[in-house]
């Protein structure tokens, strides 16, 4: 797969400085507009364009694997301004930031490689979240259909130290998967997102290498993306 511009023209993750953690933990101190713009520099400089530079660095080392995930570094990161008009919660920035690798460089777009960076809650994760609903009984249609496939999915994630993630499953079946016969098959039904993640420690970020782990990870995560876009 050629490279994108870029691909050709970021240089590799440099990894972040301590201003970079620094300015995310006094963030949550000082979560005001009028703070934040005295420092949008900071922000810049020490946490967008790194990471900018982490996303495009990962993309270009799944290149050569056949692992189609790509990085836009206008689209890579999460916007650091939330959007309050329907929440009680009227802090407006977020004290995280998060980088998006998907097949065509959006992160709108189903099966995703995600990194997130927090000091103190750092992670990296994989898959489709919180997926349509159209999408989601499509992904249960193909798990019934074929319940071997999936469960070798399943499988094969766990033969490289990755489990399906199990938050805020469905108490019943859902509607028109009340029969399924597979006993194995029906935890994974209750489901409403396919994902898989893994912790990391806050210090791999000031490692250049970082962008190696990140891609390693996805990866280690191919059997579920590939799945997922099976399905779709």
């Amino acid at each position: 797969m050629p490279a994108s511009k870029h691909e050709e023209t970021l240089p590799p993750f440099p990894g972040l400085r301590p201003e970079a953690f620094r300015f995310l933990r006094e963030l949550v101190e000082n979560n005001r507009r009028d703070w934040f713009n005295e420092r949008k520099h900071i922000y810049t400089d020490e946490v967008q364009w790194p990471l900018r530079c982490l996303a495009v660095d990962v993309a270009r080392k799944l290149s050569h694997t056949g692992l189609r995930l790509l990085a836009d570094p206008k689209k890579a990161l999460f916007r650091i301004y939330r959007d309050t008009r329907f929440s009680n919660n009227k802090d407006p920035f977020k004290t995280s930031q998060g980088v998006v690798l998907s097949p065509d460089g959006d992160h709108r777009t189903p099966g995703a490689l995600y990194v997130h960076f927090e000091p103190g809650a750092c992670f990296v994760a994989a898959g489709f979240w919180m997926p349509e609903p159209d999408f989601l009984r499509a992904w249960r249609t193909a798990m019934v259909t074929d319940p071997d496939l999936f469960l070798s999915t399943a499988h094969d994630l766990r033969e490289r130290g990755l489990e399906l993630d199990r938050e805020d499953p469905l108490k019943r079946l859902p509607r028109g998967f009340e029969t399924t016969p597979d006993e194995e098959l029906n935890p994974y039904l209750l489901l409403r997102s396919f994902t898989v993640s893994r912790t990391v420690d806050d210090s791999v970020f000031e490692r250049s290498d970082f962008s190696d782990q990140v891609a390693s990870f996805a990866l280690d995560a191919r059997p579920l993306l590939e799945f997922g876009w099976g399905v779709g």
